[in-house]
């Protein structure tokens, strides 16, 4: 049985963006519902022209409805409810639930959407494993970045032992990563990075290899540099010569990576026998 923990926070649809699109809606339908008793009324009568207010009736009328339409579609289809081991994942379609602990959680993706595009990553989708479903955080999502930060920091707590464990005992922690063309112009033409194929990133105490045929001995990375808040993560020698580089947002789990790569270059990691 899953301990779930104390509940911390609720995460549902930002009252903000709900509220605001529902009010423009429900006021630019009211005015278009106005004008029409005025069409109908004093209309016959001359008193106002007919075609405008016939036009400003249904250009009101029919943006009401679009209003609602996008309350609809921008609604996140889950929403979330935090706890001390987890997080209770609700899906609004059919209305199920899905507790998933942090120790669980194997993949996390950080990118950007709408007006943040070129600015600070603002939205998560995170997962189980390559088999299991993603699940995205939106900024839709009521306290979403105090959310993504929390799982974030989970995973770190979680996985970071772990995988420090298994490179220890000479074994293989794997990343996913999409290219550089994937991530930038798939993602617009598909709109959906979980659409895309992945390659694999895998690092051991003694090198590195990636699918796109980087082969780099841990010995010879001595720097890395790049993060959050930077575009490219990069790995480099002794004299700051670049051995591999790859967009921060383009690894899955991109924090955790970047941990433990900081600790084998200030801690070389003994293999056991």
């Amino acid at each position: 049985m899953i301990n779930e923990g104390r509940l911390l926070s609720r995460h549902g649809f930002a009252k903000a963006n709900s509220w605001i699109t529902l009010v423009l809606a429900a006021l630019l339908m009211v005015a278009g519902a106005v004008q029409l008793v005025l069409l109908l009324t004093f209309g016959k009568n001359g008193y106002f022209g007919l075609q405008t207010i016939l036009a400003s009736t249904m250009f009101s009328i029919a943006l009401g409805i679009v209003l609602f339409v996008l309350r609809q579609f921008i609604k996140p289809r889950q929403i979330y409810q935090l706890y001390e081991n987890g997080v209770l994942v609700i899906s609004k379609p059919d209305n199920k639930n899905k507790f998933i602990p942090f120790e669980r959680i194997n993949d996390i993706y950080r990118f950007r959407t709408g007006k943040y595009t070129l600015k600070i990553l603002n939205a998560m989708a995170f997962r189980e494993n390559a088999e299991k479903s993603w699940h995205k955080i939106s900024p839709n999502i009521a306290h979403a970045d105090r959310l993504i930060e929390i799982i974030k920091n989970e995973q770190l707590l979680f996985r970071g032992p772990q995988a420090l464990t298994i490179l220890a005992q000479d074994g293989t922690v794997t990343f996913s990563y999409l290219t550089e063309s994937e991530s930038k112009v798939r993602r617009f033409l598909r709109g959906n990075f979980l659409l895309m194929n992945e390659k694999k990133l895998r690092l051991s105490a003694r090198k590195l290899d990636s699918d796109d045929g980087h082969h780099i001995a841990l010995e010879d990375i001595h720097f890395i540099s790049g993060g959050s808040n930077s575009q490219l993560i990069k790995l480099l020698d002794r004299h700051g010569r670049t051995l591999f580089s790859l967009p921060y947002t383009s690894l899955f789990s991109a924090d955790l990576f970047i941990a433990l790569i900081e600790h084998m270059i200030q801690n070389r990691i003994p293999i056991r026998s």
